[in-house]
């Protein structure tokens, strides 16, 4: 079995791989634990002729708002409240395309879908706790020669956030 290399990145590299992997995609389905919430997004462009399935994995703050709109600070909401309010406008969202990528140093992931956008924020709780906020994935092509695949994640190092790349 390959070892997965991770290293860190800047966050104009992380937009950039973040780009790559989820403009052009489509949410397909979410799974949910008391937590965590999975995205499925399946990607029709970064190899034609081939779906790839992206996973979109976070236990942050979100929020789904009309473009337009300030969210002023997702990461002040209830987390149970803000989730509550969350999936229905997700569920809303299957079959739409992302069609932009926004990422900050402070981990706040904003994707433009539809007439709306899809927010992550990471929240002074999460902070606390050292580890993965979210993270992106990309399926790799396995068996098929593509050196697609690899992976984003933001990750709190307790006073602060990081980019990490996974190859």
């Amino acid at each position: 079995m390959a070892k997965i290399k991770k290293m860190e990145v800047d966050v104009v590299a992380a937009r950039s791989s973040l780009e790559g992997m989820l403009l052009g995609s489509y949410l397909d389905s979410f799974n949910v634990s008391s937590l965590n919430i999975t995205l499925r997004l399946i990607n029709t462009s970064a190899c034609p002729g081939r779906l790839l399935y992206v996973d979109m994995s976070f236990s942050c703050a979100a929020i789904v708002r009309d473009c337009g709109i300030s969210s002023g600070n997702v990461a002040e909401l209830d987390f149970f409240v803000g989730r509550a309010a969350f999936l229905p406008r997700v569920y809303e969202k299957i079959g739409v395309e992302i069609s932009g990528v926004e990422l900050d140093f402070e981990g706040r992931l904003v994707l433009s879908m539809g007439d709306s956008v899809l927010e992550l924020a990471v929240t002074d709780e999460d902070m606390e706790l050292e580890g993965s906020v979210w993270q992106v994935v990309m399926e790799g092509g396995a068996g098929s020669g593509l050196s697609l695949g690899g992976s984003i994640s933001c990750v709190s190092t307790g006073n602060a956030v990081m980019f990490m790349f996974g190859a």
